[in-house]
């Protein structure tokens, strides 16, 4: 079989692979480091004969991206399983996959689908597709293997605004069902639609088994708990406003030492979205937490990014014609009668803002030239009726104290602070409604010159802020998510709590 492999290569990874050829994994046990050679050539009882590709050319940790887990027993081939591969997944027996697919980057006439095996030859893992009305079952060209347990399809020649199921199966005599899932195409202008936001649910990297639920704290619980009611819902697609990992292991905003903790993080992600993400699209922003902090330097950057790359993919700048950044971490679509622009106010700031630790000042956070210039040129091109900016935090801070105010705190409060101040002034020139942001762990929304600043409270954070720390005179520190309707005429946006409790509700009009 042809191996097509998707290179996503940056300048700083090969700096950034030689300096981990230097050096060692890190095990979850300890952060002893493991002498090289023992990690490498995938998992000790199956696996590749040839021990992987080492990560192919997309970044991932140089002993392929799947020996040290992300499992309990082990990765690709993941041996002993749910009693599943005897020998690892050098068989054709034994497949298993880590949480459901991941659906990514839907266009009108395509969407991209991703799966994580724990266990099984990705050779032999196949995916079909077929409109959710019925008909045959449609086969789609070579898939893409950016890392050992990770196979990637995108399927073609769709309808807009359609929804399709699909399946994945092992391609052996019993073709065991690996995931199903359901999804609709990017919808044309004048089709109404759902979607849904969370933020901040700071899910930490550990082993577990692949497909089971269970959950070691509230993290992990709250994520569950949401991401199963979201479907309920049925929104077309999910949108995480930042801080999708936590690594407070390694201290306050501190990056993880091994690409293989972000793996393992994304992993877990992956697993407690359970069946949502097959059934909805996933975007996503980058926040503090998630490794890739300008303040972190290149290299700590890189070893994060290239394992979202990976493990949570999304729209390259090819896949819609707004573009944005090569490293996927801006971006702009648009869906039914709305524009999403999607900004990265994190790793573009090189200053540190660590609250009291090294607080930095409000003002610095920026989103780079290039982003800002490319924010403008993307508004200015908008023919959209709708128009959002999403976002982990305002380009600056205005909250209940000055290291909250530096650490990027206070929403709307920011609006004309710093950087915040320009992007507000874009925003009112180009009639955005709504600046969609976290960080704050809770439900609030102020509106600013007829703008509104909407938060959708937290969907794992443990820490809910008070006004001494935000500065909000109005917000709801339940966890939840933000379910918004779109149509022609009207958006409205309700604040969910867990359990369905609506907390509060906006309708935005011409």
């Amino acid at each position: 079989m042809t191996r097509r492999v998707r290179f996503r290569t940056h300048a700083s990874f090969w700096a950034g692979l030689a300096l981990f050829l230097g050096c060692s994994r890190t095990s979850l046990e300890q952060l002893e480091p493991l002498p090289y050679e023992t990690v490498t050539g995938g998992v000790a009882s199956g696996g590749r004969a040839t021990g992987g590709r080492g990560g192919d050319a997309t970044g991932g940790s140089p002993s392929g991206g799947s020996s040290l887990g992300g499992v309990a027993t082990g990765g690709v081939g993941g041996a002993g399983v749910s009693g599943t591969g005897a020998t690892g997944g050098g068989g054709a027996m034994g497949f298993e996959l880590v949480g459901s697919p991941l659906v990514f980057a839907p266009t009108a006439t395509s969407f991209s689908l991703s799966v994580v095996l724990a266990s099984g030859d990705p050779d032999y893992v196949r995916a079909v597709v077929r409109p959710a009305s019925g008909g045959a079952w449609v086969g789609t060209g070579s898939a893409e293997y950016p890392t050992d347990d990770v196979v990637e399809w995108t399927f073609y020649d769709l309808s807009p605004g359609t929804t399709y199921e699909y399946l994945v199966f092992a391609d052996i005599d019993e073709q065991p069902e690996l995931g199903t899932g359901r999804v609709t195409t990017q919808r044309e202008p004048g089709q109404p639609f759902t979607f849904t936001l969370v933020t901040d649910t700071h899910i930490p990297p550990r082993s577990y088994v692949p497909l089971d639920l269970g959950t070691e704290n509230s993290h992990e619980s709250t994520l569950l708990t949401v991401a199963q009611e979201m479907a309920a819902a049925s929104p077309d697609f999910v949108m995480n406003l930042g801080d999708m990992l936590d690594f407070h292991m390694f201290g306050f905003n501190d990056p993880p030492p091994d690409g293989s903790w972000t793996r393992l993080g994304y992993l877990n992600y992956r697993r407690l979205y359970a069946q949502t993400l097959g059934f909805a699209p996933h975007f996503f922003v980058i926040g503090n937490w998630d490794g890739e902090n300008g303040c972190n330097g290149d290299l700590a950057i890189e070893r994060s990014r290239a394992q979202r790359l990976l493990y949570a993919p999304g729209p390259t700048p090819d896949t819609y014609p707004q573009g944005g950044s090569e490293n996927e971490d801006y971006y702009a679509f648009t869906w039914g009668d709305a524009l999403f622009v999607v900004l990265n106010v994190m790793t573009y700031t090189s200053g540190c803002h660590y609250l009291s630790y090294d607080p930095g000042v409000a003002d610095d956070w920026t989103l780079g030239e290039a982003q800002l210039a490319w924010l403008q040129t993307t508004l200015a091109g908008a023919t959209s009726k709708w128009r959002f900016l999403l976002i982990h935090h305002a380009v600056g801070g205005a909250a209940g104290d000055a290291a909250n105010s530096a650490y990027g705190r206070g929403g709307g409060q920011a609006a004309r602070i710093g950087e915040q101040a320009i992007v507000h002034d874009l925003m009112l020139q180009y009639g955005v409604q709504i600046f969609f942001y976290g960080h704050d762990h809770v439900f609030t929304d102020i509106e600013v010159n007829g703008i509104h600043y909407t938060l959708p409270g937290s969907a794992g954070a443990p820490w809910k802020f008070t006004t001494a720390e935000t500065g909000y005179m109005n917000y709801w520190q339940d966890s939840g998510y933000a379910r918004v309707s779109v149509t022609p005429d009207d958006v409205s946006v309700d604040f969910v709590a867990m359990g369905g409790a609506v907390l509060n509700s906006y309708v935005v009009t011409e």
